[in-house]
C-alpha cells in the first residue's frame, strides 16, 4: 500500500496524540482519586466485590457510535473514506450486550475476560461516489452496506493497593477485534472484507467501597502500536457505580468509552477502521 499524503499522516498522528493525551489525563485522574480513597480506608466498608473470588457482569450498552473505514483496491490504490453513519445511513446508536467475568487468583492477583458486540447494516442512495476495493459506486447508486464487531478483551492484573475497602492496579491484556464489512449494490456487485485485529494493552483499574452496598469503580486500557500487518491504537475507559440490594447481587450504572482505529495490510482486509463507542450502561452483576 502507497503512502498516505502528508496531511493525512499528520491527521493519524494528531489523532493518536489527543487520544494518548486524553488517556494519560484519564489515567492520571483515576490514579490520584483511587490513591487517596485509599489513604481514608476506615470511613468506608467493606465490599463483596473486593473480597470474592469470582465476579460477573451483564449489561446493556447504548453507546453513540462513530464509525470510519476504507477498503484500498488489490492494485494498492486506496479507497475512499467513509462515515459509515454520514455516507451510508447507519443509526449512530444502538443498545448491544456487554459481559465480564473476573476471578482473583490469591489477594492482589486477577484475570479478567469481556466481549461486547456491535452488529448494524443499512441501504441507502448514496450522495458521493466511492470506491471500495476494486468496486465503485458512484452518486445515486443504492448501496446496501454491513459492518459487524466482535470485541474480546483479556487481561491479567496486580493490585499494588489491596484492602478489604480499595484497590488499584495495573494490568497487562489483549483486545481482539474480529470485525466484517461489506457494499454491494445491484448490478455494480460487492465486496466483503473481513480481518481478526489483535491489539495489547496496559492498564489501570481501581475499587473503592464506600460501604458494604455501595461501590465506585474504573479502569484504563491504552496502546498504541505498528507492527506486521497491523498498525492501530486503542483507548478504552470505563467508569461505574454498583449497588448490593443482597451479599451476592447487585446493579450499577457505568459511562463507558471506546476508541479503536487499526490499519491492515492482509490479503482479507487491506484497509482501515475507526470505531468510537460512548455512552451509557446498564448492568447486573454477582460475586461469589
Amino acid at each position: 500500500m502507497g503512502e498516505l499524503p502528508a496531511y493525512e499522516n499528520i491527521s493519524a498522528r494528531h489523532a493518536r496524540t489527543s487520544s494518548f493525551g486524553l488517556a494519560w489525563r484519564v489515567g492520571l485522574l483515576l490514579g490520584m482519586t483511587f490513591c487517596g480513597f485509599a489513604a481514608a480506608q476506615g470511613t468506608g466498608g467493606i465490599h463483596p466485590a473486593l473480597t470474592d473470588k469470582w465476579n460477573f457482569q451483564l449489561g446493556a450498552y447504548r453507546p453513540k457510535v462513530e464509525t470510519t473505514a476504507f477498503l484500498n483496491s488489490s492494485a494498492g490504490a486506496r479507497g475512499t473514506q467513509l462515515s459509515f453513519e454520514d455516507d451510508l445511513g447507519f443509526d449512530d446508536s444502538k443498545t448491544v450486550p456487554a459481559f465480564l467475568a473476573a476471578v482473583r487468583l490469591g489477594e492482589r492477583w486477577r484475570i479478567e475476560f469481556e466481549y461486547l458486540s456491535l452488529s448494524r447494516d443499512s441501504s441507502r442512495a448514496i450522495n458521493k461516489n466511492i470506491n471500495w476495493g476494486d468496486r465503485s459506486y458512484t452518486i445515486g447508486t443504492v448501496v446496501s452496506s454491513d459492518f459487524d464487531s466482535d470485541i474480546y478483551r483479556l487481561s491479567g492484573g496486580y493490585s499494588f493497593i489491596k484492602t478489604n475497602q480499595a484497590e488499584l492496579g495495573v494490568s497487562l491484556g489483549l483486545h481482539l477485534t474480529d470485525f466484517s464489512l461489506s457494499l454491494s449494490a445491484s448490478g455494480v456487485g460487492g465486496q466483503k472484507a473481513d480481518a481478526l485485529a489483535p491489539l495489547p494493552t496496559i492498564g489501570l483499574y481501581g475499587a473503592y467501597a464506600i460501604d458494604s452496598k455501595w461501590l465506585v469503580s474504573g479502569r484504563l486500557d491504552y496502546f498504541s502500536l505498528n507492527y506486521g500487518d497491523y498498525d492501530g491504537h486503542l483507548t478504552n475507559f470505563t467508569a461505574g457505580v454498583d449497588y448490593r440490594f443482597t451479599r451476592n447481587f447487585g446493579v450499577g450504572v457505568a459511562y463507558r468509552y471506546i476508541d479503536y482505529d487499526v490499519t491492515v495490510t492482509k490479503t482479507s482486509f487491506n484497509g482501515g477502521a475507526e470505531y468510537k463507542f460512548s455512552g451509557p450502561m446498564l448492568y447486573v452483576n454477582a460475586s461469589f
